[in-house]
């Protein structure tokens, strides 16, 4: 008996044997028929911080203004815009021909005084040696007890005279020591109540030949060696902030450097219109890389968890209305769903709660086709299986 194929049912062996692809009982793609192909990520245990960032601004840590305390025309600029100033440092000189006068004149006014002393001291030890010689005359009867009395209003008058001539070189010293001092106003240095030795010249007012009156701003001086930046947070992070948190702090003008900050002042109130609030940290310029007025953003941290399982974001999945990961069994052939509670998610990892402590990876590559109990297989192990 023969066997007769119709054309029709060669076609339709040929559409069938097309579509299935593969043959009964081989995987597609070299897997095993059923599993489903995954990639794990280890299952970590720390610290998660989120951040936030903000743009910001440089401020001088402190800054002053160099200001004469007496008038003059300026005779020497002693430094110039980014020069290092020393404390105590003399930065400017008036003309101090006035003032040398000024001294010379007081100096000349208690050389006066003393001799105005001098005298009024001789006077009066010569009215008392007279007094003492009337009274011995008045007690033997050789003179009248009127020129008695009359010595003795004498040496009161010499005595009130040296009073008075004290009092003037008294005067004329307090006067020489104000000319001297103003006299050393005209050598303008440079002084500030912190410790930090050296300061740089941020701007300058003056040139020599320029005539000032007293406190005119003639230079101003920054300190460097620690920087304020200056940031405007919302509500929503403003309540989570404290001082002495860390910062990391870039700038465009460094491209690939960062430096670190520590929040110092938080604004006790929200402005009204932007609900924003200033916060002011310190910033560390030991190399000078930095200068006020630059613009920087500050990447502060915003929320923290500690000691937390920290998987990562991607590998979280939901599954009848519950947010979980999946892992492994022991022979790693089974897929296991785990409920977890999310408490934070920052760079792309998740610190999560209620996985046990001896799950040590979750499926990060083909949990989306997953259900618990699912059988899986590792890309590594598929020539295996």
């Amino acid at each position: 008996m023969k066997l007769i194929i119709l054309p029709g049912a060669v076609l339709c062996l040929a559409l069938l044997t097309a579509c299935s692809g593969d043959a009964p009982g081989e995987a597609s793609e070299g897997r095993p028929s059923g599993r489903v192909a995954v990639e794990t990520a280890p299952v970590e245990r720390g610290s998660l911080i989120a951040r936030r960032s903000f743009p910001g601004s440089l401020e001088a840590d402190a800054e002053f203004m160099v200001a004469p305390k007496v008038a003059g025309q300026v005779t020497q600029v002693l430094v110039d815009i980014g020069d290092e100033v020393q404390q105590g440092q003399v930065v400017l000189s008036l003309d101090d021909d006035e003032y040398q006068q000024a001294v010379a004149q007081s100096q000349a006014e208690l050389q006066v005084a003393r001799a105005r002393l001098n005298e009024a001291e001789s006077a009066g030890q010569l009215a008392r040696k007279s007094l003492d010689r009337i009274t011995r005359l008045e007690e033997q009867g050789i003179v009248p007890a009127s020129e008695l009395d009359a010595a003795s209003t004498d040496v009161a008058s010499r005595q009130a005279a040296v009073s008075v001539a004290r009092a003037e070189v008294a005067r004329a010293r307090s006067a020489l020591e104000t000319a001297r001092t103003r006299l050393g106003y005209t050598q303008i240095e440079a002084h500030w109540p912190a410790s930090d030795p050296v300061r740089l010249v941020g701007e300058r007012m003056v040139d020599a030949g320029d005539t000032v009156a007293a406190n005119t701003p003639l230079l101003s001086i920054v300190a460097v060696q620690e920087l304020r930046a200056i940031i405007q947070v919302p509500q929503t992070v403003y309540t989570t902030l404290v001082t002495g948190r860390q910062a990391d702090i870039t700038t465009p003008a460094l491209p690939g450097e960062t430096f670190t900050g520590e929040v110092s002042r938080i604004a006790p109130r929200l402005d009204p219109e932007s609900r924003q609030a200033r916060v002011e940290l310190t910033v560390s310029n030991d190399r000078q890389q930095l200068v006020p007025g630059m613009f920087v953003r500050v990447a502060i941290e915003s929320r923290r968890v500690d000691d937390a399982m920290i998987v990562p974001a991607k590998s979280l999945v939901e599954r009848s209305g519950r947010l979980g990961v999946f892992t492994l069994n022991e022979a790693g052939e089974t897929a296991l769903f785990v409920p977890a509670e999310v408490l934070l998610r920052a760079n792309e990892q998740a610190a999560v709660t209620g996985l046990d402590n001896r799950v040590d990876e979750v499926v990060v590559l083909g949990q989306d086709q997953l259900t618990d109990g699912a059988s899986v297989v590792r890309p590594e192990n598929v020539g295996d299986a």
